[in-house]
């Protein structure tokens, strides 16, 4: 049997987490502006995490686990989700069938990028077990399933085989294996600048009185303390990646802002769209404050905690500055 839908697709990288739903949402008849619900679920903001028997045990973060970030966008848009997880390959294939079947997309992932064929540089070469995709169909004749893919235009396929190996990720707090995520979404989604300022709004909440004490404004104050307690590279290491997109530890920072470029973007091209003049100031708030973080990061490969605890200070009063100037 064979079965595939066509829906429109996005072209936009390192948004893996985000770009089946947005493929999703452009074809039921809303197209929001690049890294909007990116930044809108969390993307470019702070957590940060200590744990001493972790590996590393001191964590920091600038993005937002996918899992997390797709129920906070579940709360502003207002879909739900049916996430089906650690169950047996053969059982979720057959569930992935039907949903296609009946007309539903399926985001898969986690899934591990060794066995997707069309990412040349890490095929068969090195594990990376962070993305997701937009399965749209299967064909058993050919044993194939068929997936949009942030990176790429078009369709790709997978065979059933790697497809299974790919999807077999356990990931601690983000994903378990044979994850798959289906979206039941209203007719009436909510236009451009409602969505930003609640969505905003939220954001902005969320990093000045968070839930909890590793999130926001008050874990990057904690982090200047306890940062002098730091005594393994591994820990620095893992802050540079997590500020760098894609995450990795790169030899230039240009990349390494903290994903504040993203955040900088979209309340320019919004706030300049809707003449609101606070977010287009706290855009180069926060671009001011993604040129830190990159400094940050060169402090962090030399375990420089005196210059990292000045630093993150420096972000933590200029960014609390910008929440309350998105905060409606």
């Amino acid at each position: 049997m064979k079965s595939i839908i066509r829906l429109p697709h996005r072209v936009c990288k390192s948004t893996c987490y985000i770009n089946g739903l947005e493929d999703i949402l452009e074809w039921k008849g809303r197209k929001y502006p690049d890294y909007m619900l990116s930044v809108l679920g969390g993307m470019g903001e702070f957590s940060y995490f200590r744990y001493k028997r972790a590996e590393p045990p001191d964590m920091v973060y600038f993005g937002a686990n996918p899992k997390y970030l797709l129920a906070d966008l579940e709360n502003i848009i207002g879909f739900k989700q049916e996430i089906i997880e650690d169950r047996a390959f053969k059982n979720t294939f057959s569930l992935i069938k039907s949903y296609i079947d009946s007309g539903r997309p399926v985001v898969a992932g986690a899934l591990d990028m060794f066995y997707l064929h069309y990412y040349r540089d890490l095929y068969k070469k090195q594990h990376v077990p962070i993305h997701y995709v937009l399965v749209i169909g299967y064909d058993d004749d050919a044993e194939e399933v068929y997936v949009q893919d942030c990176t790429f235009s078009g369709v790709q396929a997978v065979s059933y085989e790697e497809f299974e190996k790919a999807l077999n990720v356990k990931v601690p707090g983000m994903s378990r294996k044979n994850t798959v995520r289906v979206f039941n979404i209203e007719e009436n989604l909510p236009e451009e600048f409602e969505l930003a300022k609640k969505g905003f709004n939220y954001r902005a909440g969320k990093m000045l009185a968070p839930p909890a004490s590793f999130l926001g404004i008050p874990a990057m104050k904690k982090l200047a303390k306890e940062i002098f307690k730091w005594n393994d590279q591994a820990s620095f290491n893992h802050l540079v990646m997590y500020a760098t997109v894609p995450p990795h530890v790169p030899k230039k920072f240009d990349n390494s802002n903290g994903m504040r470029a993203w955040k900088s973007a979209v309340l320019v091209n919004i706030g300049e769209k809707y003449k609101v003049k606070g977010w287009i100031k706290a855009a180069g708030m926060f671009r001011q404050s993604g040129e830190l973080i990159k400094d940050i990061c060169i402090a962090a490969i030399q375990m420089d905690a005196n210059t990292i605890s000045k630093l993150i200070l420096d972000v933590a009063e200029i960014e609390e500055k910008a929440y309350k100037l998105i905060q409606t």
